[in-house]
């Protein structure tokens, strides 16, 4: 049985899935065409991130407009370390969907990709530890 990973009402193991296959990918990449499936992942996950983050802000009654918002209430109440950093994210996957440049596609997989991961762990890892404050709110 597949373990359910849940923030209240919220439900993120497709995050928790997507981030294992991300974490995968970067680890075993061995070619052009995995690495850019890398990068992909990379836009997956972040994608998933803030649309889980919007709904866990929504659960503590907080409605933001913008990713950005998102990711700056998500810094205030502790699930993100560093709201810029996101930002970040947010240029780097903005410029990989519109545009393909090597250079760019190496360095995300290289080092933004890496970096990605280890603040996405902080987020679920932050969610796992508040998770069972609300195991009954609804």
């Amino acid at each position: 049985m597949n373990k359910q990973y849940l923030y209240g009402e919220v439900n993120y193991t497709s995050l928790v899935k997507a981030r294992n296959f991300l974490a995968e990918i970067l680890q075993n990449a061995r070619n052009d065409y995995e690495r850019t499936g890398a990068v992909q992942a990379f836009e997956f996950c972040y994608e998933l991130s803030w649309r889980i983050l919007r709904k866990v802000l929504r659960f503590h009654g907080l409605e933001v407009e913008t990713v950005r918002d998102a990711f700056r209430e998500g810094a205030k109440i502790k699930l993100l370390r560093d709201a810029e950093k996101w930002f970040e994210y947010l240029k780097k996957r903005n410029i990989t969907v519109h545009t393909y440049h090597k250079e760019i596609l190496d360095d995300l997989f290289s080092n933004t990709a890496q970096e990605f991961l280890k603040d996405l762990d902080y987020f679920l890892t932050q969610l796992d530890k508040e998770s069972f404050k609300y195991a009954n709110k609804k």
